[in-house]
């Protein structure tokens, strides 16, 4: 709110301190007619009895008048040189002709300074009084009412609009239920009605996926246990080395099946509002280590190796166990997907956090797909043949978990050749 006064503030006083300028200053020119006519009105008197008083006396006995007027009236009068009086218009030598008053073309709105002619053919300049550090005061007054009028009528709106703004946050969190709810009177009402609106369609959408997944994930479940059952059943049957073959490539389907349902319910998870889970401290290296969820044997098997750098004054940490296990071991297998032959984890401490970085010396990803590889479902074309593809699905669980354990997650390119993959959590 703070922000939002200052700006209005702001912008309201250097406009109105424009309008002052302006009307101070071209009112003058604007309205040329009607303010001479003014001036006339308020300086005729003054000017007759200036002439009244110094038209009798000549030389330094006029001089001498003139400074106790100035004396009465501090540098109220001051008498124009003939060289001022010839650089004089036309049209203010002509108006000192005809009426003995005239103004001078320069000056304020209320401050003219006109000069007044005497009977000896001298002229005189009268300036206006200014008031000093009362007109200061006096602007200081008026801009200190115009902030605190501004301050009485944001303060309901902003209090309004944190309303709004805290469950518009919670809502983006994850927390489907949050509202804002306001008085009848607010000035937002009608915004806060179309946000409430949209956020129960947004639940009841949101609510009715994640039931159909669910259900459609856990009713998959048994249909592929018995598919599994019945091919092994079926192996033991027969004893033909093609059929052999043939089952074994359906039981593989049928693996990578219940590896997408499990994906599947994994996500919904995380993607659920519902309370954190308990946190345990553990020993971060062996957990690490015994969290990769990558055998010696698959190592082996695509001539890969771990290397590992952690930092010695990360020890111990207070964290999920296993939503950190979940995001560590499928970045390291989505690593080992693609790796040449190496993979390297390390732990760094930062500013307030530390860093696990899982870097492989594959391909790596290039710099217009690393956002869009954290969506559900999002596969890299090279990525589409049974061989090297998962489902799209790894890295999605990746950022959903990090995101629950407080953490973000970005890609980078690895001095390895391949992909960076950098989770940051708080210490």
């Amino acid at each position: 709110m703070l922000r939002i006064l200052i700006r209005l503030y702001l912008i309201v006083a250097i406009l109105s301190i424009i309008s002052i300028i302006f009307v101070q200053k071209g009112f003058p020119y604007i309205f040329r007619e009607d303010f001479e006519a003014q001036m006339h009105r308020d300086y005729n008197t003054e000017a007759m009895l200036v002439r009244n008083y110094l038209g009798p006396l000549r030389d330094s006995a006029q001089e001498a008048r003139l400074a106790h007027m100035n004396g009465v009236s501090p540098q109220r009068y001051a008498r124009l040189s003939t060289a001022e009086m010839q650089a004089m218009s036309p049209a203010v030598k002509e108006a000192l002709a005809r009426s003995g008053v005239a103004w001078n073309g320069h000056g304020e709105n209320n401050r003219p300074d006109p000069y007044i002619a005497l009977d000896d053919g001298s002229v005189l300049q009268v300036h206006s009084y200014t008031f000093g550090y009362t007109e200061v005061i006096a602007y200081i007054v008026i801009f200190s009412v115009m902030l605190a009028a501004m301050l009485l009528w944001l303060t309901p709106h902003w209090r309004d609009l944190e309303k709004l703004r805290i469950a518009a946050a919670r809502f983006g969190e994850g927390a489907l239920d949050a509202r804002a709810k306001l008085s009848e009177n607010s000035s937002i009402k009608q915004l806060c009605t179309y946000f409430n609106n949209m956020a129960d369609r947004i639940r009841n959408l949101i609510t009715a996926q994640r039931d159909m997944v669910n259900a459609a994930s856990h009713e998959l479940r048994t249909p592929l246990a018995r598919l599994e059952f019945g091919l092994v059943n079926l192996m033991d049957t027969t004893d033909d080395s093609k059929a052999h073959k043939r089952i074994q490539a359906m039981r593989k389907d049928v693996e990578e099946l219940d590896i997408l349902v499990g994906e599947l319910l994994t996500l919904s998870m995380l993607e659920q509002s519902s309370l954190p889970e308990r946190r345990e401290k553990v020993a971060l290296e062996d957990f690490l280590r015994s969290a990769t969820g990558v055998s010696h044997e698959e190592l082996a098997l695509r001539h890969a190796t771990i290397n590992w750098s952690v930092d010695a004054s990360i020890k111990d940490i207070i964290t999920e166990p296993r939503n950190l296990g979940r995001a560590f071991s499928n970045l390291v297998r989505n690593a080992l997907r693609y790796a040449r032959s190496s993979i390297r984890v390390r732990v760094e401490t930062g500013a307030g956090c530390w860093n696990l970085i899982v870097e492989d010396d594959g391909v790596g990803i290039p710099e217009n797909e690393r956002e869009r590889i954290f969506e559900p479902f999002y596969r890299l074309d090279r990525s589409r043949d049974r061989t090297t593809g998962g489902y799209g699905l790894g890295l999605a669980i990746v950022k959903r978990a990090t995101e629950r354990l407080g953490g973000t997650v970005r890609i980078d390119a690895s001095e390895l050749g391949g992909a960076m993959f950098i989770m940051r959590f708080p210490r």
